[in-house]
């Protein structure tokens, strides 16, 4: 029952965060104005949905996850079939900050309950990688208009209700956990850290993205613009890193070099039935990292991906992207299986960041489809830049392991 529920609450806090709902208002979206706003607020509001992920972490009161879990997903399902009966094409931008603000609160909620217990680990795990590769190898915008494809994943009305039901019965099974509040805290005594660190590195790569957009809209599209986006990425990575207690921060070394290749991979028109061979891909990634943890394996595996997506124009299209897929698949479900910390927010803020905008977000490509409103490249300069920014990931791991030591913690484990 716990991992039922924690894999259809972290499916639904993704789907949030990570991929915009469709509604009526979809098939009004029909000038490019319109496009550019709506396609704005998913780096934005992804951005402000880690940072009430890790807020929430910190915040919560033990006991209380299941319980406000349950509640911020019942709100969000309301945000959603509200504005599903609407059809102003603003009411979707609105209803992306909306929801990544209820998907925030789901993910800090749930991750930090989920983490404790094994089962409800894997299944957490699971559903967030799930819909990481889905929401990395789809389509979900054709030009000035959203794609119809998956529309149930799109529009996940039944996914929404399932999760409300099974959150409120976990709530109840687990109400005997519910500690009396504590003493307040002084606000000097709260752990701030987490929050500051998640706020440095959202903050940093949702700038250094939104830049190198304006820089390809503007005709500058160099070697320079790319490498500096990339500088700034890896050094905010780091930074937020070691803000972190102990070695708590490869975690976020791991997933921004994740989330940066898993958008360099192309995207395709629907899953279908191969989302059975993602979730098996990324069920054996799980079970792999939780035998055998190694950040540094993690960031083989996404150079490696980064490798191949590099020379993928030169094979067949479907040959790249089912690889491409699976790959990522047992990657993402390998680095979500290795997270080893020694305190709850810091995971939370390590498996979140996977969501976050990478600047390959800014790199418009032929066979990757999102509205940048700027001349597309080759496939092999987002795949360079995803590689440059897993090495830079891998360098600064190894700084990390240098400056902090290895010394045994107590560990907070999927």
């Amino acid at each position: 029952m716990d991992a039922v529920s924690a894999f259809a609450g972290a499916a639904i806090a993704g789907i949030a965060l990570f991929v915009p709902f469709t509604s009526r208002s979809s098939s009004v979206i029909d000038t490019p104005y319109q496009m550019a706003s709506w396609a704005n607020s998913i780096p934005r509001a992804t951005t402000l949905g880690l940072i009430v992920a890790v807020v929430v972490a910190v915040l919560i009161r033990p006991g209380l996850d299941w319980l406000v879990a349950a509640c911020a997903t019942a709100a969000l399902g309301l945000n959603y079939f509200v504005g599903h009966a609407m059809d102003s094409a603003e009411v979707l931008t609105t209803q992306n900050y909306v929801n990544a603000l209820f998907g925030g609160v789901i993910f800090g909620a749930l991750c930090l309950c989920s983490l404790q217990m094994r089962w409800a680990a894997a299944g957490f795990a699971l559903g967030s990688v799930a819909v990481f590769v889905y929401g990395q190898v789809i389509a979900l915008v054709t030009e000035n208009t959203l794609t119809t494809t998956d529309r149930a994943v799109h529009s996940p009305s039944g996914l929404i209700i399932a999760a409300v039901v099974l959150l409120a019965v976990n709530s109840v099974r687990h109400r005997h956990t519910i500690k009396p509040p504590a003493v307040p805290q002084l606000t000097a005594d709260l752990p701030m850290v987490p929050i500051v660190s998640a706020t440095i590195l959202a903050l940093s790569v949702l700038l250094a993205t939104e830049w190198l957009q304006r820089e390809f809209s503007g005709g500058h599209r160099g070697f320079w613009p790319i490498a500096l986006a990339v500088a700034v990425t890896v050094f905010a990575a780091f930074v937020a890193a070691t803000l972190l207690p102990g070695r708590d921060g490869a975690a976020v070394l791991v997933a921004v070099s994740l989330a940066a290749a898993g958008d360099s991979v192309i995207d395709g028109p629907s899953l279908g039935w191969k989302i059975v061979l993602v979730l098996g891909a990324a069920a054996a990634g799980i079970l792999a990292g939780l035998r055998w943890a190694s950040p540094l394996a993690v960031l083989c595996g996404t150079g490696a991906l980064c490798v191949f997506v590099t020379f993928s124009e030169r094979l067949p299209w479907t040959f790249v992207w089912m690889v491409g897929t699976l790959v990522l698949a047992v990657v993402a479900g390998y680095a979500f299986g290795s997270i080893r910390v020694s305190y709850g927010p810091s995971a939370v803020l390590g498996l979140g960041a996977v969501y976050l905008p990478s600047i390959l977000w800014s790199i418009p490509t032929g066979l990757r489809n999102w509205p940048t409103g700027a001349e597309p490249v080759s496939e092999a300069t987002a795949g360079r830049a995803a590689l440059a920014i897993t090495i830079g990931g891998a360098a600064a791991l190894l700084l990390l392991y240098r400056i902090r030591s290895a010394e045994p913690t107590p560990a907070v484990t999927p």
